[in-house]
């Protein structure tokens, strides 16, 4: 089981590595929201990000991976990666409730199970998945008030996890990023694009669909409030929400679940060199 400690020891293997290591804030309960950067730092930027559903970990792990892989590439520009976005969540997951304060409430919200291993949200309640100010409130399956998974929260980046990732987006302006989820092998893309923008965004969630073996998707199935949606409608910016892991597996998920996705640990430089090619950098 890969915990938020890990992490924290990861975090000094890179930075020890040469990787630039630091925060991009803190969680709801004080954890904070680790960020690696490696390659250069001015021109283009990548923004991969992983475990922002709580029993999505494992994406945390393939983030980490990544990082580390990317350490002994010569990249054509620089990447952002933020593991383990919901540090909070993940350990509510692996631990359960009694090492936060409001483990009451917790325990309520999950109908009295002390089990959340099938929890999505922030320590909180909200799915931070939901918090992102992109047609906020009107996604398909949204709820009102605080639930393992679904919760909008009380206004789009209400959540210090969702402030923290949209304020470091706006500061960077990536050309792209990802975000990884699970499960399904799929490639998300769209949400309300038109035009070269829809055409571009296609064509590279197609090169990363072949490249992974994965199913791409078109449309937005009614999704409302995610990273990805709020990239693209708010910022211009291709985002792709990648969906690890076949659906013959089911959560909660281990690391042995990872077996058969090696190739995500080399989409980081096939995405730098794709971008740094169509920007007439490579």
């Amino acid at each position: 089981m890969y915990v938020y400690n890990d992490l924290r020891e990861d975090c000094c293997r890179l930075c020890r590595s040469g990787a630039e290591c630091g925060s991009i804030g803190r969680s709801r309960f004080g954890a904070h929201i680790i960020c690696f950067h490696i390659g250069p730092k001015s021109g283009d930027q990548l923004l991969i990000h992983g475990g922002i559903h709580a029993r999505e970990w494992v994406t945390s792990r393939i983030v980490v991976r990544q990082a580390m892989t990317m350490l002994r590439e010569k990249l054509p520009l620089g990447i952002y990666f933020v593991p383990m976005m919901n540090p909070d969540g993940v350990t509510l997951a692996q631990k359960g409730a009694g090492v936060f304060p409001n483990a009451s409430e917790l325990l309520r919200i999950n109908g009295g199970r002390s089990d959340f291993s099938l929890w999505k949200a922030n320590a909180s309640g909200v799915d931070l998945n939901c918090n992102f100010d992109a047609r906020w409130g009107s996604g398909k399956g949204n709820v009102r008030r605080p639930a393992p998974s679904s919760y909008i929260g009380a206004a789009p980046e209400s959540e210090p996890e969702t402030a923290a990732l949209a304020r470091m987006t706006r500061k960077v302006r990536p050309v792209l990023t990802v975000s990884y989820h699970a499960l399904g092998r799929e490639v998300y893309y769209e949400f309300g694009q038109t035009g070269r923008a829809l055409e571009r965004d296609r064509r590279i969630a197609e090169a990363v669909g072949t490249m992974l073996g994965y199913r791409v998707v078109g449309g937005d199935l009614g999704s409302a409030g995610g990273y990805k949606d709020w990239c693209i409608s708010r910022l211009g910016i291709t985002a792709l929400t990648v969906e690890v892991i076949g659906d013959t597996h089911s959560h909660p998920l281990t690391e042995k679940d990872l077996d058969g996705e090696e190739k995500n640990i080399w989409l980081p430089l096939m995405l730098a060199e794709m971008c740094a090619r169509e920007s007439g950098g490579g």
